[in-house]
């Protein structure tokens, strides 16, 4: 089964395994050090993925030892070669079979330099799962022109030749009418003749894809942790009412998060980055109430969307443009 996207892990992911029939939801934690060593009943190791294929990855510790874990997922376009992983794995007579696996936001299947030197045009494939994020994914593309002196098509171009593709690239067609399968295979088919008819017809070097998805966000004493970023879920006002409070109010509340996919014209992945956005519910008071909180609110603190963009965007730009790969977090509201 695949990580899910469900937000509440700071700077992870979370992967589902089954184990005994048992549906197990394992969490993953922040990054820990490196070397190898029992957690519970598996085995830990950390280090730099030296090898990712679709049913193995080999993961080298700071010693040098090396070891090989089964995987019942493909992770090869979740996690570069080089990437710091760490993952917990059952050793059994026939091999390591991974129980779970930590691995950044943020991976380079090609290095930034080549990305670059590459390419010059992209169009951006939008998919706008949060009311008025169409302003957000334009201001991606305004980034990356001022910031890379990159082309970017409209993402109305990407959207429309998208619509015109139509059916062919819906999961739904991909459902096996036999099984009631999805056919993984099959829709994989389909995104890369996507890709391929996106650059043909725009004549760009690349395809951007900018997912801006609904997820629920844990919060403790009144941040949100969630894809990297910590943020409030209060103004300072409230913020300052509740810490006075005897009580703390801990929970979940819906978050945007922008997934980003970067590919080449044959729909290889070349970058990819996940990242939280905003939270887009506020507490109102000192009591559990909360109010909506829309994207054109956010838009209005603009040091805090451009430090989210350079976060976000700006280890594909040129050095003196580039972050540090620490999380950020938004300016409070």
């Amino acid at each position: 089964m695949g990580d899910s996207k469900t937000a509440g892990v700071n700077s992870g992911h979370v992967w589902r395994a089954w184990s005994g029939g048992v549906l197990l939801l394992l969490f993953v934690l922040a990054p820990v050090a490196q070397g190898r060593e029992k957690h519970g009943k598996s085995l830990k190791i950390s280090g730099k993925a030296t090898a990712v294929e679709p049913i193995r990855v080999t993961i080298q510790d700071a010693t040098g030892q090396s070891v090989t874990v089964i995987c019942r997922e493909d992770f090869t376009s979740k996690v570069a070669v080089g990437a710091e992983v760490t993952a917990w794995y059952t050793r059994k007579a026939e091999g390591n079979y991974l129980d779970w696996l930590q691995y950044p936001t943020e991976n380079f299947f090609l290095s930034a330099e080549e990305i670059r030197r590459q390419i010059k045009k992209v169009v951006i494939l939008p998919n706008y799962g949060v009311p008025e994020s169409q302003e957000l994914v334009e201001r991606i593309g305004a980034y990356l022109e001022n910031n890379l002196g990159w082309y970017v098509a409209p993402p109305t171009l990407g959207d429309e030749i998208r619509r015109r593709f139509g059916k062919q690239g819906s999961t739904l067609e991909q459902i096996d009418a036999t099984t009631g399968q999805f056919d993984a295979n099959r829709y994989l088919q389909a995104q890369r003749v996507l890709i391929e008819r996106l650059v043909t017809e725009t004549r760009v070097d690349a395809v951007l894809e900018v997912n801006v998805e609904r997820v629920q966000a844990k919060f403790t004493s009144q941040l949100a942790s969630w894809d990297g970023v910590t943020e409030p879920v209060a103004n300072k006002t409230t913020v300052l009412a509740g810490n006075l409070a005897p009580f703390s109010i801990n929970g979940d509340v819906p978050a945007a998060t922008v997934e980003m996919k970067l590919l080449n014209p044959q729909g290889k992945l070349l970058w990819s980055n996940r990242r939280g956005f905003a939270v887009l519910y506020l507490r109102t008071g000192v009591g559990n109430n909360f109010r909506e909180r829309p994207l054109s609110e956010v838009y209005q603190n603009e040091a805090g969307v451009n430090e989210w963009l350079t976060a976000a965007l700006g280890t594909l730009a040129p050095s003196k443009t580039s972050v540090a790969a620490a999380p950020k977090k938004l300016a409070n509201p």
